[in-house]
């Protein structure tokens, strides 16, 4: 039972970087690299779908499986090779941790549990007018308040202040061919107490409303490739039949999207 565990808290740290589909979202599917200096590599692939994803990774010699129903707000672990699963609630993070909300206007907190979202208004962040909305978040018996200005043409977050006062700000460095897909470039800047600075680096792919490449500070990269859009089957996103549904204790399921994204 233990090694299903593990490899459960694997495929969310290798899925925490990627949009998850929802109103307005491509379906597609793609081939999923990720790799960490002195670290080998972890392949896998993804599935865009409605209101879905599933992503299949290489553990080891296993494949591990996860499923994750945006509207029931459930998310499935498969083990393939012991035809078992577990099953629980889907954290606010799992649902668009990396892309756009649906719409302009659009309240990002539509369909998340435990969270409260205010519109403030529209102000300017680095020249582009960005909707301004507070967060509140009441999930786990725990409170806390951010800060997010979405980009109002493409509806990702730009700037955020985050409850313990750090701070993240994207700034468009211009458009890139990019696995022959254009694509738009972001520098992401982001200060903690204290001023510490870092600088990552996204690519945003406006048709398919996500990135396709990430570059983080320490090395840490995560790219699609092979990317094919176009309608996933429904099948995609379904316990098969004959799987037998494991229990998992509460103190090892994850609560929230871990910001450590490579183990």
């Amino acid at each position: 039972m233990r090694p299903l565990i593990i490899s459960t808290l694997i495929i969310l740290l290798f899925t925490s970087s990627q949009a998850i589909a929802g109103q307005g979202q491509a379906e597609f599917s793609a081939d999923v690299i990720q790799s960490m200096p002195q670290q080998e590599s972890r392949q896998g692939r993804i599935y865009i779908g409605n209101d879905q994803v599933r992503t299949d990774i290489n553990v080891g010699d296993k494949t591990m499986i996860q499923i994750i129903d945006i509207k029931q707000q459930t998310a499935y672990m498969l083990d393939p090779g012991q035809k078992t699963y577990l099953e629980r609630k889907a954290g606010p993070g799992e649902f668009n941790p990396g892309g756009g909300v649906p719409a302009k206007d659009t309240d990002p907190c539509a369909g998340m549990q435990n969270l409260v979202c205010s519109r403030i208004g529209v102000e300017s962040v680095n020249g582009r007018p960005a909707e301004k909305w507070e967060l509140e978040n009441t999930a786990m018996g725990q409170s806390g308040q951010m800060v997010i200005w979405l980009d109002q043409a493409r509806h990702i977050p730009v700037r955020q202040i985050l409850p313990d006062g750090s701070t993240m700000e994207m700034r468009l460095s211009g458009s890139e061919m990019l696995n022959g897909r254009t694509v738009e470039k972001w520098e992401m800047k982001t200060t903690r107490p204290g001023g510490q600075n870092s600088v990552a680096y996204q690519w945003f792919d406006p048709e398919l409303n996500m990135n396709i490449r990430e570059e983080q500070p320490g090395g840490f990269v995560s790219e699609l490739r092979n990317i094919r859009v176009g309608k996933q089957p429904a099948d995609l996103f379904t316990v098969p039949t004959g799987y037998k549904m494991m229990s998992m204790p509460q103190d090892s399921v994850p609560g929230r999207q871990d910001q450590e994204r490579y183990p």
